[in-house]
């Protein structure tokens, strides 16, 4: 795989969380009125995250750590869900959570490779 694919497919799934996370917090935000630093914070590390997003294969090591604190957060935020029944009960909330867990999977092993090919063209 070439790091132009991999690079594509790690802003793929990227997309695909940014798309997701809006609608978790959506869903959830009724169930857990108690949690709303939670909330703003995962919102304010989502802005971050895709600001960071505009500079491309720039500033990759400040757009990992962004991703790795989302990925904190929403992991956080999921634990928290799941002492709400009645959200558990929703087709909706699980959808969103496979999703968000998929695409955090995915990522993970994309950013793997990336580091890959960024030390092996340091090493040239």
């Amino acid at each position: 795989m070439s790091f132009s694919t991999v690079w594509r497919d790690y802003n793929t799934q990227r997309d695909r969380r940014y798309g997701v996370i809006p609608k978790l917090l959506a869903l959830c935000g009724g169930y857990l009125k108690d949690k709303q630093k939670e909330l703003l914070a995962i919102t304010e590390t989502l802005e971050r995250a895709s600001k960071l997003k505009e500079f491309g294969f720039a500033l990759v090591g400040e757009q990992f750590e962004s991703e790795k604190q989302l990925s904190k957060e929403i992991r956080a935020l999921l634990v928290h869900c799941h002492y709400h029944h009645a959200l558990l009960a929703k087709n909706a909330y699980t959808d969103i959570e496979h999703d968000l867990l998929d695409a955090d999977a995915h990522m993970h092993a994309l950013q793997s490779l990336i580091v890959g090919y960024h030390r092996r063209r340091i090493k040239i």
